[in-house]
């Protein structure tokens, strides 16, 4: 089964070394948590969750989505829908 940490990873497209990098880890030991190998604690579940914009609950698999990204990407393609719908009806 695929982590939540691995889903948001892929959804983002961001290179696991570029994640490490910037979270000043060590590129395995990303892995080790992507892979659950190693327990994140709760210092490296805060700075994930930072990185990523999503609450902690979320990271760990908690909660439902409740992505500020995802969502302001749904409403933003919702929005332009209904501004197509809009014009098309106008012709």
């Amino acid at each position: 089964m695929k982590t939540r940490l691995a889903e948001i990873i892929n959804t983002r497209g961001i290179e696991k070394r570029q994640i490490a990098k910037d979270l000043q880890i060590e590129r395995r030991t990303l892995d080790n948590y992507v892979n659950e190998v190693t327990l994140m604690n709760s210092d490296i579940i805060k700075k994930l969750a930072q990185y990523f914009n999503v609450s902690t609950d979320y990271l760990l698999g908690v909660d439902r989505l409740e992505d500020d990204f995802l969502n302001t990407k749904i409403e933003n393609i919702c929005n332009e829908l209904k501004e197509i719908v809009y014009h098309l009806q106008k012709k």
